[in-house]
């Protein structure tokens, strides 16, 4: 880490990032940082030369073929820690291991597609925090695979992304619902929770268990949760317009959702968003606080 200062800004930029996001693809580095990809290509091999990040093949039984995928190493990590947060923002706590590999591409699919949809001022990208910032910023109470942040005009939604595989049983997805209902911002900033699944006939079943889990289970002087589903598919193709069913039947886009007022305007995100001025803070656990403290959170 020694020469951090002689690598050009969006090489430092994607390796701060990776702080936070743990994994990337060369295809994610091109829309965040290198516009191409063979550029991304190129300097994710010249990072890996340095010491910096590991490139290797992940892959599991859901997906045998798997992806090609890059992180820090140890020692990048760990000069990271030391070289760009200290004096910038508190030291980031340890928190447990992150989800699987080729979990975290799948959520990490979803900030790509929403970043190369077309965006504009009723509906936009303002802010996107990885697993591992959630869980710095709540304390390891909430850890859903991603806060996204929606710009509406003026107004902006709030929603956790939960990305299901089809790896997990529907009672565990239900437990996570029962979790966010049992969480109360200290600033009321309303809560949507977003369940972004393989078919729609997993988004079915999903509906079914949350309809009567959340129903059976229902903590008292807490509201629960507005839980939402789609497939990745449908997200991918109309990122803004997509429809979300809740479990009661309900059909909304997410410009549509249960909104609050930010304490100032919220920039748009787009490709190359690593770059611009107010990008990285919109992309880490810097989020949290800049969108109305969202990370105060008071416990049942």
């Amino acid at each position: 880490m020694a020469g951090w200062s002689a690598l050009p800004l969006r090489d430092q930029r994607l390796l701060e990032w990776l702080f936070m996001g743990d994994v990337i693809t060369a295809g994610m580095a091109a829309v965040m940082c290198y516009g191409h990809l063979r550029v991304a290509q190129r300097r994710l091999a010249r990072l890996a030369e340095y010491g910096l990040v590991r490139g290797f093949w992940a892959a599991n039984s859901q997906r045998p073929r798997g992806r090609f995928a890059y992180a820090l190493t140890k020692a990048a990590r760990l000069g990271l820690e030391q070289l760009i947060w200290d004096g910038k923002l508190e030291t980031p706590r340890r928190v447990e291991a992150p989800s699987p590999v080729i979990h975290q591409l799948a959520t990490h699919d979803v900030l790509v597609a929403i970043l190369r949809a077309p965006s504009s001022r009723d509906a936009y990208l303002a802010g996107w925090a990885p697993e591992r910032a959630i869980a710095l910023g709540f304390s390891g109470y909430l850890r859903p695979d991603a806060l996204a942040v929606i710009g509406v005009g003026e107004r902006a939604v709030e929603m956790f992304i939960e990305r299901d595989l089809g790896t997990e049983r529907g009672a565990v997805l239900a437990a996570k619902a029962r979790t966010y209902s049992g969480y109360r911002s200290a600033d009321e900033v309303p809560m949507n929770v977003g369940f972004v699944v393989e078919s729609a006939r997993r988004a079915a079943a999903l509906a079914y268990r949350l309809r009567h889990w959340l129903t059976e289970y229902e903590l008292p002087g807490h509201r629960k949760a507005p839980c939402w589903m789609t497939t990745a598919d449908e997200l991918a193709a109309d990122p803004f317009g997509a429809i979300w069913r809740a479990p009661d039947g309900r059909r909304l886009s997410a410009r549509d959702m249960a909104s609050f007022q930010p304490p100032r305007e919220l920039p748009p995100l787009g490709p190359l968003c690593l770059l611009s001025d107010h990008g990285p803070d919109a992309l880490d656990d810097r989020l949290l606080t800049s969108v109305g403290d969202l990370g105060r959170n008071v416990w049942p």
